[in-house]
């Protein structure tokens, strides 16, 4: 009895704390008000961008005229002064002041010239606007740069800016020559302000403000019209988006429009499909990396992780896939009391495909080395015989294979297209290659494979690596190369076999950096210490 008053006591208090938070949950929504709704954004944003582009193409178009302008006005002035230094060379020439004079007059009847000097070889005024200035003798700057100047091809441009007004004056000066004696007789100067073109500019800048203004007045009833229609299929757009993102993906947006508006909610509802097949996706991709997790498990596995450390013989390998699975495989194990066998391989390609060769490989390998009296070409053929007709065609896996015997103290070996024998010699103090051709297994049946035996003495090491220890490339796309392998085997010989194959991998992934390896890494490492 007193457990069911409790429980009631407790639903009591449930069902208030729920009502008061529902409470203040009203009470936060009623609070919540709109500053800026979305008719006044988008009829601002409108509004801005039109008085933008106005305000851009005004400065294009008062820029674009005041340089044409410009040109126009001195290429004018070019003309006229080549004009008259013509007439004056041919009045002073002749001593015919009247065509000069009449000359100077036209000019004076242009709005934007504002003066005209014929000089003569003293600088002394011979025609100008002013007739009471006839006679008189300029000599400022302008004046001497012009007699300075002896180009009569083109006239010489000055431009300086006025002491009282501030505006920019150009100043263009021809040189006089006789056409006769052809000696300098003179010097002719015209002169004109920049005012003409600031006041066109002005006109031009009113006019386009004006357009600007009639403008803007469009674009703020036009924004006002849009947002009227725009808005309202949006508000159902943005109440579909939120009930599709609390997660109900089967919920459909009905709006009749076929312009965007109804396109982006035809887009929406599509997307909430794709949006349940790819969350379909996902959750399979979830389960197939956790299953590709777990084969990786199982493959590292395969491979023998611990240290071989027995009677004068240390072995120690290494492995890692460069996508989740690999095809690379090593493996050491015990043939009798006195021979161990060795084995690495690396299956083309990678991936799932690869890493299924390599069981392949590793069941026939365990299979046969259990035999007992084995040699190292018989172990090969074997793999590739038992291979062959099971392979793809495009994939095939290089592999060596080595015995040490310790009654003997040799290694005997085969090679199936892999590579040459990597081994340290401790009487050398250096490393040699010791070559074996062979031909990789799973590209043809019946083939013989050649054993060779080599002397290990005591310190000897023997590395066997695949293609993702040398060829691992760095940022600079620099391969890790069979040189810094050699070097780093030689400084660390003192090393036993599992630090030394720890040395490697750590060098190659210090050498790599950031960049993601392009290819599986295995190491192999046999050493031999009594």
């Amino acid at each position: 009895m007193a457990e069911e008053k409790k429980i009631k006591k407790e639903k009591k208090e449930s069902k208030e704390n729920k009502g008061k938070n529902n409470k203040d949950e009203q009470k936060v929504t009623s609070s919540k008000e709109v500053r800026f709704s979305l008719r006044l954004k988008f009829s601002l944003a409108i509004i801005v961008l039109a008085s933008s582009i106005i305000a851009v193409m005004t400065y294009y178009f008062i820029q674009q005229e005041s340089e044409l302008l410009r040109k126009q006005i001195l290429q004018f002035a070019n003309r006229e002064t080549e004009r008259l230094a013509v007439i004056a060379r041919e009045s002073i020439s002749q001593k015919d002041e009247l065509p000069l004079v009449g000359a100077v007059q036209d000019l004076k009847n242009l709005e934007f010239v504002n003066y005209i000097y014929v000089l003569d070889n003293n600088k002394r005024i011979i025609q100008n606007f002013d007739p009471e200035k006839n006679g008189t003798i300029i000599d400022d700057d302008l004046t001497k740069k012009a007699f300075d100047n002896t180009n009569t091809e083109k006239p010489m441009l000055i431009i300086y800016k006025d002491a009282k007004t501030g505006i920019n004056f150009y100043d263009l000066s021809l040189p006089l020559f006789h056409t006769v004696q052809k000696v300098r007789i003179g010097t002719v100067r015209l002169g004109f302000s920049e005012e003409i073109i600031l006041s066109e500019i002005r006109k031009m800048t009113i006019t386009i403000l004006l357009i600007g203004a009639f403008f803007i007045g469009l674009s703020v009833i036009g924004s006002i019209v849009l947002s009227s229609i725009i808005i309202k299929p949006i508000k159902k757009l943005t109440e579909g988006a939120v009930i599709i993102g609390n997660g109900n993906l089967d919920y459909k947006i009905e709006l009749d429009s076929t312009d965007e508006i109804g396109k982006l909610a035809s887009e929406f509802n599509q997307m909430t499909e794709r949006l349940k097949v790819a969350q379909k996706m996902e959750i399979e991709s979830r389960i197939m990396q956790e299953q590709i997790d777990l084969a990786r498990e199982i493959q590292e596995g395969l491979n023998p992780m611990g240290f071989y450390n027995k009677k004068g013989i240390e072995i120690k390998g290494f492995t890692r896939a460069a996508k989740g699975v690999g095809g690379d495989y090593f493996d050491y194990i015990d043939i009798d009391q006195y021979r161990v066998g060795a084995l690495i391989s690396d299956v083309s390609g990678k991936g799932v495909p690869a890493s299924l060769v390599m069981v392949m490989i590793r069941t026939v390998f365990v299979s046969y080395i259990r035999k007992g009296d084995v040699q190292c070409a018989d172990v090969v053929k074997a793999i590739n015989d038992s291979l062959s007709a099971d392979f793809a065609v495009d994939k095939f896996a290089t592999l060596f294979f080595m015995i040490y015997d310790r009654s003997t103290h040799e290694l005997s070996f085969s090679n199936a297209g892999h590579g040459p024998l990597f081994c340290y010699r401790s009487a050398l103090d250096a490393c040699t290659l010791a070559k074996l051709d062979g031909v990789p297994i799973g590209i043809m049946e019946d083939v013989d494979y050649k054993q060779a035996k080599v002397p290990l003495n005591v310190g000897d090491i023997v590395v066997l690596y695949t293609d993702g220890v040398t060829e691992m490339r760095n940022a600079n796309k620099e391969e890790y190369g069979q040189k810094r392998l050699k070097d780093l085997i030689v400084s660390n010989k003192h090393l036993n076999a599992k630090e030394l194959a720890d040395l490697i991998v750590q060098d190659v992934d210090n050498f790599r950096g950031e960049v993601p390896p392009h290819d599986d890494m295995t190491l192999l490492v046999l050493k031999r210490t009594a």
